[in-house]
């Protein structure tokens, strides 16, 4: 295995440890003090396209370099100019000619390195003043490093994105006046709204063990003065082709609960939908008496 081989390894496997165990937001400035001990480059930063007229230093080493401002427009010009990829100075132009004059003095070799950081983009700038061979292995070092750059950075983007989704179904179906229990097949998770917590007793909405919930909801059945009708119901709900019951009426002693409980079958989930509508609407769920 070559020395630059050695290298990308090395920043993989510290990548994977970080991408593990710390959280995403400072993965880049780890990153990029790590590429520069790898490859050992005299200067390492990101410039982060901020908007029109702004692209801003940030993470460099050596630290006054940071918070540099320099016109996005021409820096654009070249990365259209080069498709996007990774540029390769083997020797910096002179200063009339180079965008990056401002953050790159007494320079003689660079690599700029375009990376996808959402909402706005970012350059990875590597400069040496003694440049380094750049042979073979140390270009696909390099494109290496890049490719692990953009693997985790991906993922970082789609788990924030999910995370946001998450939270933004999970506060809509917290509001919902119906109390909702949903029951995965994997038998290793479950999830209940504030309303269901109410209605079951439980300490509080979000994630339960499917036999918790299974548990509260048959506390909840037993307490039903027309639990005969429901066993008989029950029984024929899940011996049924379709599996679903609509306005099953449970007679508790203070309220009638119309209950559904559905099928949810999807490539990502399979599980069951239980929902309890309080027949007055204008009353909320009295938390569950033991």
């Amino acid at each position: 295995m070559s020395n630059w081989e050695r290298k990308a390894l090395n920043f993989i496997n510290q990548t994977g440890r970080w991408d593990k165990e710390k959280h995403i937001s400072s993965f880049l400035a780890f990153s990029i003090s790590l590429v520069k001990n790898l490859v050992e480059a005299d200067i390492a930063l990101q410039l982060e396209f901020e908007d029109e007229e702004t692209a801003r230093v940030k993470c460099a080493s050596p630290l006054h370099l940071n918070e540099i401002v320099l016109n996005p427009e021409p820096i654009k010009k070249l990365l259209y100019a080069n498709g996007f990829k990774t540029i390769y100075w083997r020797v910096v132009p002179p200063p009339e000619e180079n965008v990056f004059s401002e953050i790159m003095p007494a320079l003689s070799s660079a690599v700029i390195m375009p990376v996808n950081t959402s909402p706005n983009n970012s350059l990875l700038i590597l400069g040496w003043s003694e440049p380094p061979s750049f042979d073979a292995g140390f270009l696909e070092c390099i494109e290496t490093i890049r490719l692990r750059l953009k693997e985790v950075l991906v993922q970082s983007q789609q788990q924030i994105y999910f995370q946001r989704v998450a939270i933004r179904f999970a506060a809509i179906l917290h509001t919902i006046p119906h109390a909702l229990v949903f029951i995965n097949n994997d038998g290793f998770s479950g999830w209940v709204n504030q309303e269901g917590a109410t209605l079951l007793g439980l300490s509080g909405p979000g994630e339960q063990l499917p036999a918790v919930l299974s548990d509260a909801m048959m506390q909840l059945r037993n307490k039903a003065a027309n639990i005969v009708a429901i066993d008989r119901e029950a029984m024929q709900l899940f011996s049924s082709p379709e599996n679903s019951i609509r306005n099953w009426t449970w007679e508790m002693e203070h309220k009638t609960l119309m209950v559904s409980c559905l099928p949810v079958n999807t490539q990502q989930v399979s599980g069951r939908l239980w929902i309890f509508e309080n027949s007055d609407q204008d009353q909320s769920f009295p938390p569950l008496k033991n």
